[in-house]
């Protein structure tokens, strides 16, 4: 079990070339570890944030991390995390409440919206990811590269009627 204070960085996005997440956690000392995710499920960018925030939660859970500090550029995504901002479509009401019972997981835990510019690891990732090119920092210890077939909640993806009123 860690008991040092990791930092971890998401940002996702959805375009026409597709949905693609990036996700990266930053130890005090040591190697840092990338992941990026190419989402092969239909989604919206709201969606696709909330996805990429769930999948760094469980990696970071997967190496035992207990206290974990979270930056994202969605600022939507984490104040509705924080509980600023209530969560109107049922959706993303859905992933707000897995993002919270993720959380329970860890000892000690933040998140803050930071600017675009300052989110760029976890975003050049997203965009390795949706091409599925390796990125220039490619190592096979601190880099993978995952299709995810199936959103992180499962019973999410039945109804796409409403996919465009996500806030």
């Amino acid at each position: 079990m860690s008991v040092e204070l990791w930092s971890m960085e998401f940002d996702a996005s959805r375009s026409s070339s597709g949905s693609r997440a990036g996700v990266v956690l930053i130890p005090l000392e040591g190697k840092v570890i990338r992941y990026a995710f190419k989402l092969e499920f239909q989604n919206t960018n709201n969606m696709a944030e909330y996805e990429a925030l769930l999948l760094g939660l469980v990696e970071a859970k997967k190496l035992h991390i207990k206290m974990l500090k979270v930056k994202g550029d969605a600022k939507l995504i984490v104040k509705q995390v924080r509980g600023l901002f209530t969560v109107k479509n049922e959706r993303l009401r859905h992933y707000r409440n897995h993002v919270w019972d993720e959380i329970e997981a860890f000892n000690a835990f933040s998140v803050e919206a930071v600017l675009r510019e300052f989110n760029s690891k976890a975003d050049s990732l997203a965009v390795y990811a949706a091409l599925l090119v390796p990125h220039p920092d490619f190592t096979t210890d601190t880099y993978r590269v995952e299709l995810v077939y199936r959103p992180s909640i499962p019973n999410n993806f039945e109804s796409w009627q409403v996919l465009e009123n996500d806030k």
